[in-house]
């Protein structure tokens, strides 16, 4: 069955056909807005491309109300309420994607004797749907092996060493997602980078690592950031020990993405994971 979920930090309120809460209709679900600037020179036939760039996306929602009409209404104006972030999703079979925006118009109502008609916006400055799991992906260190309880029948480990230099993480989506890689010294390791093989990309500190330091560094758009992180969790920017030639735009392609994991000195003190959302799409 499709529903759909408007959730902020404190409310939330669910649609569905089995609740007094429907949806009739979603304007702003598959497309996209893209803006393309052209030049064009003397005598020149047609034009070149010199830029483009995705719009926003705005998510116009239309629904009806059932039930306690006054209860109800309070709810959904106290949940799509002006400039408080959400999170809109969408699940059907088994999968669910949401979009993050703010309220561009609270709803509109419109009352009749039985049921109450609505209408709100979502602007959505990121216009892409992403999945809501994320894929956290061990290129290297301790994976545990079971958790409690456990049968413990047979031969059995507690955990193992992931150690393979390269390793494979899908992006199941139709677009490029951004990523936050974190580097953890389990023991003294100097200057550890990690490569995307397919594109090149690479991340590497400069620093040498005693064992508990670790690294954050996230390409996310809007929170591009590099956290140091003393072995008693003291934080730091770590912006300074990044070096020069590492790509903050670095992104998981649509497909298979290989990943490098690589020291100056002691590679098999180092824990690298990656984490990501599972897909990204264009529309839904």
């Amino acid at each position: 069955m499709l529903t759909f979920e408007y959730i902020t930090a404190n409310n939330a309120v669910s649609f569905s056909e089995d609740s007094d809460f429907w949806i009739t209709g979603i304007d702003g679900l598959s497309s996209n807005e893209i803006n393309i600037s052209e030049t064009q020179g003397v005598n020149q036939i047609g034009s070149t491309r010199s830029s483009q760039s995705v719009r926003p996306r705005d998510l116009t929602v239309t629904g009806v109300l059932f039930g306690n009409l006054k209860e109800n209404r309070r709810t959904l104006l106290s949940c799509v309420s002006p400039m408080i972030p959400a999170r809109f999703f969408i699940h059907e079979d088994g999968e669910s994607w949401y979009l993050e925006g703010t309220p561009k118009r609270t709803p509109v109502m419109e009352e009749t004797a039985e049921i109450q008609q609505f209408q709100f916006i979502l602007h959505c400055p990121y216009p892409y749907w992403r999945t809501a799991d994320d894929a956290n992906t061990l290129l290297a260190g301790i994976k545990a092996l079971f958790r409690f309880p456990f049968y413990t029948g047979g031969k059995w480990y507690i955990s193992k060493y992931e150690a393979s230099a390269f390793k494979r993480v899908l992006n199941d989506g139709d677009v490029a997602i951004d990523l936050t890689v974190e580097l953890k010294a389990m023991a003294q390791v100097q200057a550890p980078e990690v490569l995307l093989v397919e594109t090149g990309s690479m991340l590497r500190i400069t620093k040498t690592l005693q064992a508990g330091e670790s690294f954050t560094i996230s390409t996310v758009y809007g929170s591009k950031r590099v956290i140091y992180r003393h072995a008693d969790g003291v934080e730091e920017n770590g912006f300074r020990y990044l070096s020069p030639d590492s790509d903050m735009n670095m992104q998981l392609q649509p497909g298979v993405n290989t990943f490098r994991y690589d020291a100056a000195d002691n590679r098999e003190g180092l824990r690298v994971s990656v984490l990501a959302p599972k897909g990204v799409r264009a529309g839904v």
